[in-house]
């Protein structure tokens, strides 16, 4: 994930030198080129999801998706695999994909990814965000469940993450206030991760409508059935998918979908690293009232 933090030019520790700010831009203006010639000739409605990694956008498209296959086929009776669902949504921003969506499907990207200029491309925005507290510690295990933890951190901040998760998610957050800040101002369809736990339907319900997709009460009920933590579990087990949208090399040794519970960082963190975040970003009492007495 070199790229990701890369994409910031401040972080809580230091300014990027010059050197990794310049490769920075020419990265993303190659990226910006390639994605820019593709959409030149294409006439389908481009639509871009986004959000910071484990704020569950894999959940929004297991359930856009999900309900996608059974407007298509209604005879299916489980939900999609990780496989099927990367299929079906083909297409990642910040790897330059120029891939036409599958017959029947929309013409959608998706990136873990912060470029307003890229971000303008597009006809249509959604972002999920999800309480920093706990989309930090499932971040912080997804990336130390790796091979080679935390790669493209330097070495002394390695030992310091591997061995702290407070100190992992004292440090990440002014990355993610960064990127909630950023996100929100160029949204055209929010979802709140919290809203969605509580009533998945009418997230569901709301952006089929946002999207401009016939709206299938019934097949709206089943798709959020199949796209339940348990079933997706039970999924990744049963089709040897345990690695989810993590690498596929053997590099990942977690599991992708860990809970998707709200409130982990009640047992996870100390006290003070709680305090701590609630004060570097006090927004989030109102986004997330249910989660903080």
């Amino acid at each position: 994930m070199v790229l990701y933090s890369r994409s910031y030019l401040f972080k809580s520790r230091y300014l990027y030198p010059i050197t990794d700010r310049i490769k920075n831009e020419i990265f993303w203006f190659g990226k910006y080129l390639k994605i820019r010639r593709f959409f030149y000739n294409i006439d389908k409605e481009k639509i871009l999801l986004f959000g910071y990694p484990k704020s569950g956008n894999t959940w929004l498209r297991f359930l856009l998706y999900n309900y996608l296959n059974l407007q298509l086929d209604p005879t299916k009776n489980e939900t999609i695999t990780f496989d099927q669902l990367n299929n079906f949504q083909n297409n990642i921003m910040d790897r330059g994909h120029t891939n036409l969506p599958s017959e029947g499907y929309p013409f959608f990207y998706r990136t873990h990814q912060i470029n307003i200029r890229i971000y303008k491309l597009f006809d249509k925005k959604i972002f999920i965000h999800r309480n920093p507290l706990d989309t930090l510690i499932s971040s912080y295990y997804f990336y130390k469940n790796r091979t080679d933890p935390f790669n493209g951190e330097e070495h002394h901040i390695k030992i310091k993450y591997i061995s702290n998760i407070n100190y992992y998610v004292k440090d990440k957050i002014f990355e993610w206030i960064d990127f909630y800040n950023k996100s929100i101002q160029h949204a055209d369809f929010i979802v709140n991760y919290s809203n969605l736990m509580t009533d998945d339907e009418k997230v569901l319900s709301d952006l089929i409508v946002f999207l401009g997709i016939n709206i299938d009460p019934q097949k709206i009920k089943r798709a959020t059935e199949f796209s339940k933590f348990d079933k997706i579990k039970k999924m990744s087990i049963s089709h040897n998918q345990i690695y989810g949208n993590g690498p596929k090399d053997g590099s990942f040794n977690g599991v992708f979908n860990r809970s998707g519970k709200e409130n982990q960082f009640f047992s996870e963190l100390e006290p003070e690293t709680v305090r701590f975040v609630l004060d570097k970003f006090p927004m989030f009492k109102d986004l997330y009232p249910n989660l903080i007495e």
